[in-house]
């Protein structure tokens, strides 16, 4: 009866424990620029400026980027950036990443830039980051919104 009465004490402790433990929330990330870096050959690469927003009341700390980009419903490129880095507790960093567009498979995406007469850009970003801290692993991250091309976002 005894040892009974330990065992659910212990359990009892060990579901509020869990219970207590809040889970990351996911940053949440944004465009804030396109910018056309110098073309090498048939290979455009594209800089593109995020901003990531950490909702959390402890910094975050990120490695190992993988993104996958879309512009006006067009697939375009994707890329990777592995540099670790840390966004502070309810805070904010923008970093910028390369995405590389093979100028022959790119084709439809920048006809579709060239051909909108709209001063924004529609996109879809998906983000796989790495967290670092709390062997969490990865959490993936999916925004649509829009963008200028060429100049920061305010």
């Amino acid at each position: 009866m005894r040892v009974k009465l330990m065992m659910t004490v212990i359990l009892g402790l060990l579901l509020s424990a869990c219970a207590a433990l809040n889970p990351i929330e996911k940053p949440q990330v944004a465009i804030t620029h396109i910018k056309m870096a110098p073309s090498n050959g048939f290979q455009q690469q594209l800089l593109v400026g995020l901003q990531l927003d950490n909702p959390n009341s402890f910094a975050v700390n990120l490695g190992r980027l993988r993104y996958q980009l879309s512009l006006q419903g067009q697939a375009l490129a994707g890329g990777s950036l592995n540099e670790s880095f840390s966004l502070p507790a309810n805070g904010r960093t923008q970093i910028v990443v390369p995405v590389d567009v093979n100028l022959l498979s790119g084709l439809g995406v920048l006809r579709a830039i060239m051909g909108s007469m709209q001063s924004d850009l529609d996109y879809q970003l998906s983000l796989t980051a790495a967290v670092e801290n709390f062997g969490l692993g990865d959490i993936t991250i999916n925004k649509n919104g829009k963008v200028g091309l060429g100049a920061s976002a305010p």
